[in-house]
């Protein structure tokens, strides 16, 4: 959870409402936990956590090729102790996009018919 959720006045909000930034933050932390197999500061207390989240510390770095320079960076930007300076949903995704070289994805249509897009145009599949 972010820090702006755990502590709204910390930050000048009267309500811990999710956010877009507060989403960021949660990515950021579901993509450590997919890459890594591990939940972030699996080794901490729940009040633990909280403390360092609200000092704004991260989880520890994994070893392994996997979390190479630029993508533990992207993950400490959405990891920003202030909402304002977490980057956007879509920039995350264009970082991925960037590294991955594919994006594809099918979703079904209505008409029980998959869609597959790319970023910019939608192809329907029959």
């Amino acid at each position: 959870m972010s820090p702006e959720l755990l502590n709204p006045a910390q930050f000048g909000f009267q309500h811990g409402q999710p956010t877009k930034e507060s989403d960021c933050y949660a990515l950021g932390m579901v993509i450590l936990e997919v890459l890594s197999g591990q939940v972030p500061f699996a080794h901490d207390s729940s009040w633990v956590v909280m403390q360092k989240v609200l000092k704004g510390e991260h989880p520890e770095r994994p070893g392994g090729e996997m979390f190479m320079d630029d993508l533990w960076e992207m993950l400490e930007l959405c990891w920003a102790t202030q909402p304002e300076s977490r980057p956007s949903i879509g920039s995350v995704l264009r970082y991925f996009v960037q590294v991955s070289g594919v994006w594809k994805t099918c979703s079904p249509s209505v008409d029980g018919n998959s869609t597959e897009t790319d970023g910019d145009t939608e192809v329907d599949h029959v």
